[in-house]
């Protein structure tokens, strides 16, 4: 299957043969059809799936080039950069695409509007912010795209989708897309969708990436986790690397540790939601052009993040849910790239390792070091028998 039996035309097939792109994943084999036809979807697919060019795609071919014809809701900046980015990568000059967002100035964002954009990729907050200014109309939309719904929900963004939504009276396409589903976000779809929609669950076949190798170092102690992850950064000497915490407070703490950590070799930073829009550009360009070799980050805090050539990803703290161990590790082996996911687990944890591979229905090995900090292959067990 190639993107022209899909329905994508020959202008857009060179485009992405220009960029490398040649073959359509699961997800846009499953919904380019679907959207090309005028039909509403609910998708379940992971970060890393090709999820973007899944929509933009299809609603590139159906434009009539006109203001304000086509909204994508996203929950960070950095998504909102990324997707505009692929509809820039495409090349059709045609195509007036902008992304909207809180953190820089909103008068560039209006002299935007007011000049005429078709695809309008933004925040909730901003997108609000300037409806309510009445610098963007809402009159005009035919489709509407929800990306990313679960982490729009995580972060409290529930109630100013809805009101988005809500201004919205045209006959709109609707299409969502989201790693995991609850009962909030399936009301949601029905809503909007008017109960006519199409589901598509694209996220149980590939939960994981193929190509990434998963290993887990088992701990006794919490106050041996520190001095472990040095011997495993020491033994597996990772050229790229995205560290995963749990909670800010831990970012924070390992940040100043391993900045002020003598002889450590990597250059370090953290990716916060404190941090000012300038403050994460320039620590995420410093991150992709390898400037920073280290990054430290929460689920929330990276979401939306797409970093090609990470060599690892590492879980200092396990996630308490197993569907975040699945966006976690899906941030390597970009590409058809070998990639490595390690997990620290200290053994009053175990249970979440036993979910984890409950969900992906694999087994993630044991590694083990020695008193040297040497490591073997080991072999999967359970630590307790």
């Amino acid at each position: 299957m190639n993107f022209a039996e899909l329905g994508i035309s020959e202008h857009n097939v060179n485009a992405l043969k220009k960029i490398n792109i040649l073959k359509p994943t699961p997800v846009q084999q499953k919904s380019i059809p679907l959207i090309l036809n005028g039909q509403n979807i609910m998708a379940q697919a992971r970060t890393g799936s090709g999820k973007t060019l899944a929509f933009v795609l299809p609603i590139i071919e159906n434009l009539k080039y006109q203001p304000n014809e086509a909204l994508i809701l996203v929950p960070t900046r950095e998504l909102a950069t990324q997707i505009y980015e692929v509809i820039r990568d495409l090349g059709n000059s045609k195509v007036k695409a902008f992304p909207i967002y809180g953190g820089v100035s909103i008068n560039n964002q209006i002299t935007k509007l007011e000049n005429g954009i078709s695809i309008i990729i933004g925040t909730p907050g901003r997108i609000i912010d300037l409806y309510k200014r009445r610098k963007l109309r809402l009159n005009d939309i035919r489709f509407v795209v929800v990306d990313e719904a679960d982490r729009m929900f995580d972060m409290g963004f529930t109630p100013d989708v809805k009101y988005i939504l809500d201004q919205v009276h045209t006959n709109f396409q609707f299409m969502l897309f989201s790693a995991t589903f609850d009962n909030g976000i399936r009301e949601l779809v029905k809503r909007y969708s008017k109960n006519k929609f199409e589901f598509l669950n694209l996220s149980r076949d590939h939960l994981t990436v193929g190509n990434t190798r998963q290993f887990y170092y088992m701990i006794d102690n919490y106050s041996d986790k520190f001095k472990t992850f040095i011997k495993v950064i020491r033994r597996e000497k990772p050229k790229h690397l995205l560290v995963f915490v749990n909670t800010k407070k831990t970012a924070a703490w390992l940040t100043n540790r391993l900045k002020s950590r003598d002889n450590f070799n990597y250059r370090v930073e953290l990716i916060s939601g404190d941090l000012s829009q300038f403050q994460r550009e320039k620590i995420l360009k410093g991150f992709k052009s390898h400037k920073i070799n280290l990054l430290i980050a929460t689920d929330v805090a990276a979401r939306g993040l797409d970093i090609n050539n990470i060599s690892h990803v590492f879980n200092y703290d396990i996630p308490k849910y197993p569907e975040n161990y699945v966006h976690r590790i899906g941030r390597t082996s970009r590409m058809n790239k070998l990639g490595v996911a390690i997990t620290l687990v200290v053994k009053d944890e175990y249970e979440y390792l036993c979910h984890i591979e409950g969900l992906i229905d694999k087994e993630i090995k044991l590694r083990v070091l020695d008193s040297q900090g040497r490591g073997d292959q080991g072999r999967y067990h359970n630590p307790f028998y």
